[in-house]
């Protein structure tokens, strides 16, 4: 049987979910259907207008029938049929009734997706009947024109269907009355209608007939018309066909007497909702893509597993790679199997300040399988200073407050440009990265999502020139981690030693986990911390700041470097320090900076958001005045438009996003429900080119559910959900 049929999965019950690399248990990944012990039934949409547009309205009259062909990939059993009307009689009376026939349709010798619509070569014929109406049974078949084409037999009777299978007597009839909308669904349960349903074997074709009923005097009058929802499309065996009769064709449907069976290439928007007992291809992990620099093509490789016996059959599986480009459609690229159970397909290679959305679809036997949507950027450097927040695992991370490099305290300057690396979001980090910056804040929270890569980190030190200078602001909360926790003495041309001026850890865990208030203290007449010591009261860790637990270590220095926080609690040793270089300098403290609070005796604890608290200014200073001057026409801006990711995403409070520009332009930014009614206005003024951040805080004021934000500037649009929690 020749064609290509698609078919809607439209529920599996499944025992896990797989998203990108987490794997679904190989022992029954597929839960028992009630209505079958004895097989594993999985519930399909037949239809062969899947993701095809549908906008034509074809109609017929009493004694019209109209006829579908499926071709199921597996035995199961039919429980309904949808039928999407576009039209119903305008008066109470009509009716239309529906069978089940099995098929002699699709035929060797003959091209039928040629003959398609074609008057008088598309015609099949037909039986005279018994009454005033032309038959689709009977016993002296009328043959069409289609035994005169090319190829065709001129003696062979071209009737498409052979015996009705369902129902057992007569046909099942549906009520067609008049609605307001004019059409809509009619679902036809084939056991609440007759009392049973119809089984179906591997691979055997069937044909769904439908015949109008209720108005044999009133002709083809606009009243009574009925019709099907439909779209025209090109199949190597058109899937329906229409049986015009003498209500509607009273001299034949071309005018010559040419009643009967016609091959159309519209398609009935017909859907055969079935329970079947094999299993489509399962898509068990492919590969997930983070946010890169790098803008060449991208493979994505794919693991497929196949329930049926044998497993995976290359020959059987098709697969497609879907990508769309900053919100734009989506295109289709064919994977390519590679070997065992893997296939792979290259995402084109994208420009920076883009973003890609792509996920897969598996296919075997007209059954699909669809893989979530995954999406990543093309990072775009703007900036020669980067806050690389790497703390995937840190609380905040799914919590109220995000840190950000706000929380973390920007410079006090408007002049000052950054980019954002997100360890959370975009994925490790790799050198090519790091060596666009020449000054990096990075964040890297608690255990276990804060060891840094100190190669990746000494590599791009070892760039530090006159031209390059490289300074590097690193915080951790446990620096035990570098060393697997164990008391190590760094050597000299190690990461620790040259750059940090470490030359011993240890001994580590003061205090162990505990969540209390941990005494700090500045060091008087430092570039960094020295203005701390004039505080009225006690400079303080605090990492419940960030639902954390103390594991403070110590430090011996070397002697190039130079402590610039210490442990009053403990011999005053080292708890932050920082070295310098020919064209380099560090900054090091295993206190997160954003959990660094005083007590004040006047206005009590005050965490380091505070201005007076704001030590990264310190550092920034220190590290290099100039880049509180820079002029912002001197820093390098965006080449397009660009809005990053929302963080956090669900997000329960407060949400953040980054939108770059490439030139002083309005922007308008707002806020939808998903009824596309507007929630607030969250920007609507001009900006200058370069980067800028967008924040929304819900102030309980909104309902938990998504909403989509929308930013407008000249011919730029795009859209970003976001997911609010309550």
């Amino acid at each position: 049987m020749r064609g290509e049929f698609k078919y809607i999965i439209a529920s599996i019950l499944l025992l896990g979910f797989v998203c990108g690399q987490e794997i679904l248990p190989l022992d029954e990944p597929y839960a028992w259907n009630d209505r079958n012990n004895d097989a594993l039934r999985y519930e399909i949409t037949m239809s062969w207008l899947s993701d095809l547009d549908v906008n034509v309205n074809f109609g017929g009259w009493t004694g019209d029938y109209f006829f579908e062909y499926f071709l199921p990939p597996c035995p199961g059993v039919i429980e309904r049929i949808d039928f999407e009307m576009s039209d119903l009689p305008d008066v109470s009376g009509g009716s239309m009734s529906v069978a089940i026939f099995r098929i002699n349709y699709g035929w060797d010798e003959i091209d039928e997706e040629v003959l398609a619509d074609a008057c008088g070569d598309a015609n099949l014929g037909y039986y005279p009947g018994v009454t005033e109406f032309f038959d689709i049974e009977g016993d002296i078949w009328i043959p069409g024109g289609i035994n005169a084409v090319e190829g065709a037999n001129p003696d062979f009777e071209y009737n498409p269907l052979m015996e009705k299978v369902w129902p057992v007597i007569d046909y099942a009839t549906v009520p067609l009355e008049p609605n307001g909308q004019d059409g809509g669904t009619i679902s036809l349960d084939l056991v609440a209608t007759m009392g049973h349903s119809w089984e179906f074997g591997e691979e055997e074709p069937f044909a769904v007939v439908v015949r109008f009923n209720g108005f044999p005097a009133a002709g083809d009058a606009d009243h009574t018309r009925t019709g099907f929802m439909t779209g025209q499309f090109s199949f190597e065996l058109p899937p329906s066909l229409k049986f015009y009769n003498i209500v509607s064709s009273p001299e034949g449907r071309c005018g010559f007497d040419d009643w009967g069976w016609y091959i159309r290439s519209y398609i009935w928007d017909w859907k055969v909702v079935a329970d079947i007992s094999c299993p489509p291809p399962f898509i068990w992990d492919f590969t997930l893509l983070g946010t890169t620099t790098d803008t060449g093509p991208r493979t994505v490789e794919a693991t497929f597993y196949d329930e049926n016996p044998g497993g995976v059959d290359p020959a059987d599986i098709r697969a497609w790679l879907y990508y769309a480009v900053n919100d734009g459609n989506f295109e289709s690229i064919d994977m390519v199997y590679a070997e065992g159970d893997t296939w792979t397909a290259d995402v084109p290679g994208q420009l920076p300040g883009t973003h890609v959305d792509y996920y897969l679809i598996a296919e075997m036997h007209g059954l699909t399988h669809e893989s979530p949507i995954h999406g990543y950027d093309i990072f775009q450097v703007t900036s020669p200073f980067l806050f690389l927040y790497d703390a995937s695992a840190h609380p905040f991370a799914t919590s109220l407050m995000y840190p950000n490099f706000y929380g973390y305290n920007a410079p006090a300057t408007d002049s000052v440009q950054w980019d954002t690396w997100d360890g959370q979001a975009f994925g490790d980090y790799e050198l090519d990265l790091l060596s666009h910056y020449r000054l990096i804040y990075y964040v890297t929270g608690f255990y276990p999502a804060n060891e840094p890569d100190l190669q990746i980190l000494n590599d791009w030190m070892q760039q530090a020139g006159p031209e390059n200078p490289r300074f590097l602001f690193l915080t951790g909360q446990d620096v035990g981690m570098v060393s697997g926790f164990a008391d190590t003495t760094f050597p000299p041309g190690s990461f620790m030693y040259d750059y940090l001026g470490v030359d011993h850890l240890g001994p580590q865990d003061i205090v162990g986990g505990t969540t209390d208030l941990y005494a700090i203290d500045a060091v008087d007449g430092d570039p960094l911390s020295g203005y701390l010591t004039s505080l009225n009261g006690q400079l303080y860790y605090d990492p419940a700041q960030l639902d954390g637990t103390n594991w403070v270590d110590h430090m011996t220095m070397t002697e190039h470097g130079i402590a610039w926080l210490t442990d009053p609690n403990n011999g005053d040793h080292p708890l932050a320090v920082r070295a310098e270089g020919v064209h380099w300098k560090t900054a090091y403290t295993q206190i997160d900076p954003y959990c660094m609070v005083y007590d004040d005796p006047v206005s009590g604890i005050t965490n380091v958001t505070d201005n007076v608290m704001n030590i990264w200014n310190e550092v920034f200073e220190w590290f290099d005045p100039d880049f509180v001057s820079v002029d912002e026409g001197d820093l390098q801006q965006p080449a397009g438009f660009y809005l990053g990711p929302a963080f956090p995403n669900p997000f329960n409070g407060e949400v953040q996003l980054e939108l770059q520009i490439p030139e002083r332009i309005h922007v308008l930014v707002r806020l939808y429900d998903i009824a596309g009614r507007t929630v607030e206005t969250l920007l609507d003024e001009e900006l200058s080119a370069g980067v800028h951040s967008l924040e929304w805080r819900d102030h309980d004021e909104h309902a938990a559910g998504m909403y989509l934000l929308r930013v407008s500037s000249g011919d730029f649009r795009t859209t970003r959900k976001i997911v609010l929690l309550k």
